[in-house]
């Protein structure tokens, strides 16, 4: 992913588009501003004036916009160049995410830091990324409740803690699609961070040409070195369990190459099972 993205996912989010349209606004920004021939080597003044001149303008991103609805004043000031930068950083800062969505990015920075306090490396690939938040919750859903689980589904402990994400099978093997969209937003928030590991694929569908090291942010750093060691304490049976299943998924697969655990995962039952874009673990979206 490239770091000017932040700019793009910034302004989507200000723009108050579903997650389905951000990706949209993101790509098709994208899209255009490699059309340009024009190298940016920091996220800076002069990579917002690109934007602003040479991409917002275009009439590929107006168009869009206005078959999402935006008003027309605000189109206008794409149109005119005229994007209230300041407006839309001040908004990023806003709180907007439900209680289930804070916690599930808590977790998703808990289980990054934890990778980089067992391996010291944080999390080597995407592919191991989604891997790892789907063990977590499958061996949630492993475990026995006091109480009955909801019917038509077994999800055990899952019902009460855990990520939220949905996963169903892909050529990859379990995939979530809002974990994915959940990471983008970790990223541009600088929560995590992501870097060129090396030219070589991985099985996952969004990392087919290189693989890519998660390691926390600056900002998830600040968040990790105030919380971590409070997590650790929690009295909550939701959340002690949560944390626990984490750390154990960590300490059991973490260290597991792309391969090994690929090998691992696609011969798990539900997954050996189960064809293309069936449900393998229902979330709470």
């Amino acid at each position: 992913m490239a770091r000017h993205e932040k700019a793009l996912l910034r302004v989507s989010q200000w723009l108050d588009l579903s997650r389905t349209e951000r990706q949209e606004f993101v790509d098709t920004a994208q899209r255009i501003s490699s059309r340009q021939e024009a190298a940016f080597s920091q996220y800076d003044e002069e990579y917002l004036e690109h934007l602003k001149q040479d991409v917002f303008t275009h009439e590929e991103v107006l168009s869009y916009l206005e078959e999402a609805g935006i008003g027309e004043d605000v189109v206008q000031d794409f149109s005119s160049g005229e994007i209230p930068f300041d407006e839309v950083y001040q908004s990023w800062n806003e709180i907007r995410y439900s209680v289930n969505e804070i916690l599930d990015l808590t977790m998703l920075l808990k289980l990054v830091h934890s990778c980089s306090e067992t391996l010291s490396q944080g999390i080597d690939s995407r592919y191991k990324f989604q891997k790892l938040v789907y063990l977590v919750n499958q061996e949630l859903a492993d475990q026995n409740r006091m109480d009955r689980d909801t019917t038509p589904y077994d999800h055990g402990k899952l019902e009460k803690t855990g990520f939220r994400y949905t996963y169903r099978m892909r050529s990859s093997g379990p995939f979530a699609k809002t974990l994915e969209e959940d990471k983008r937003r970790l990223y541009a928030s600088n929560l995590i961070d992501e870097e060129v590991m090396a030219k070589v694929e991985t099985p996952e569908i969004n990392e087919e040409n290189c693989r890519y090291r998660i390691t926390l942010g600056r900002s998830g750093e600040v968040v990790m070195d105030r919380f971590a060691s409070q997590l650790e304490l929690l009295e909550t049976e939701v959340l002690s369990d949560w944390e626990d299943t984490i750390d154990h998924v960590v300490l059991q697969f973490g260290h597991m190459t792309v391969e090994e655990l690929h090998e691992y995962i696609m011969d798990l039952d539900p997954v050996k099972e189960a064809e293309e874009r069936d449900l393998l673990l229902r979330g709470d979206e």
